[in-house]
């Protein structure tokens, strides 16, 4: 009766304690996952109730959820704007919600609603005009990963199936574009030696089935661009809080920031294009800087821009024939060129061609 007794003893313990040191796991989990989440919610709402940087956010309803496996907080109508920045934006939405991961907290997924209300200030010569954009999107996600001792960290932007109005209020016009997909891409530059690049972040651009619909027509290349691709690094990003475009590219041009291209694919309308270069902002926040092109039926683009009036007919024979000439010695096929694409003082040059000038970003 005793050897049996212990026999039947050890077996219980022996199921007993695997189930107990379970339940105090989740027990601890369990305290782990409301202490974080606590957490959490009050540097939100301490956020919220004392803005920084001068940035403005508010919500009808705020809760945490996602027990077990993830810690999210949601936000129902959330809103951000910034009323003292040069733009006074403010947008709005119908949900938000940003999802941590208990065992990594430096990795955090914003998810967006569908529908988006942006309201700005566009700066005009002698005042301003209240814009607003209204929009829509299937799908509109990003992902950021902190990094440590970085002032920023990797950044990825996903969004499907964007349509949007702009409507301008000082001239009361609007424009309606479409996109099929567009992403973004970045994070800090390293060097060969994989060490950080001061001031500077390498970024990739994808964006494909652009549509614009508006009363005025995009002289030659049309309204439809197919695809843009770009790999690029932005070289002299200032260490601003601002929450301001106009400041943040104030601040990137003060510090003799560029933008250095090594590779952009673009095809639109007639355009046909790769190329590289670098590109910055002059004084007077025009676009500057020089690419080097290579551009297939550059006939097909001289004839467009002809038929429009940008160039000269005469012109146009002549630099065509030039260009024709220089590909062949290139070793080009017979319908692609190479040639640099020069923008100067206000002005956009494509080979020797003037076809536009430039106007100040903002």
């Amino acid at each position: 009766m005793t050897a049996d007794t212990e026999s039947g003893s050890g077996i219980r313990w022996g199921i007993a304690g695997p189930s107990l040191a379970l339940i105090a796991l989740v027990a601890i989990y369990t305290v782990y996952w409301f202490s974080v989440t606590g957490e959490i919610r009050k540097q939100v709402e301490a956020f919220a109730a004392d803005p920084q940087h001068g940035l403005v956010t508010g919500w009808s309803e705020f809760s945490m959820r996602g027990y077990p496996y993830r810690i999210e907080a949601a936000f129902i109508q959330p809103a951000a704007g910034a009323p003292d920045a040069p733009e006074a934006w403010e947008w709005r939405s119908e949900r938000a919600s940003i999802a941590l991961l208990p065992y990594n907290l430096h990795h955090a997924v914003l998810t967006l609603g569908r529908e988006h209300l942006i309201r700005y200030r566009e700066p005009l010569g002698r005042g301003y005009s209240q814009n607003e954009i209204r929009a829509t999107a299937e799908k509109a996600q990003a992902s950021y990963v902190d990094l440590k001792d970085m002032p920023f960290g990797r950044l990825a932007i996903d969004i499907n199936d964007l349509d949007a109005q702009h409507v301008r209020g000082a001239s009361r016009t609007s424009d309606r574009a479409k996109l099929t997909r567009l992403q973004l891409h970045s994070r800090p530059a390293l060097n060969e030696q994989s060490e950080p690049v001061p001031a500077a972040y390498d970024f990739a651009l994808r964006a494909e089935g652009v549509t614009v619909e508006s009363a005025q027509r995009v002289p030659v290349l049309g309204n439809d661009l197919s695809h843009l691709l770009m790999q690029a690094r932005l070289r002299g990003v200032p260490a601003t809080s601002h929450v301001s475009a106009i400041e943040i590219l104030d601040a990137w041009r003060a510090t003799g920031g560029t933008l250095a291209i090594s590779d952009l694919i673009v095809k639109w309308g007639p355009l046909d294009l790769t190329a590289n270069g670098e590109l910055s902002l002059d004084e007077q926040k025009r676009p500057a800087g020089r690419l080097h092109a290579r551009v297939t039926d550059f006939k097909g683009l001289v004839d467009a821009m002809t038929a429009e009036g940008l160039v000269k007919e005469d012109e146009a024979r002549i630099a065509l024939a030039g260009l024709v000439l220089v590909s062949q010695f290139q070793g080009n096929r017979s319908d692609e060129v190479q040639l640099p694409i020069i923008m100067e003082k206000g002005q956009l040059y494509l080979g020797p061609l003037a076809v536009a000038r430039l106007a100040p970003l903002y």
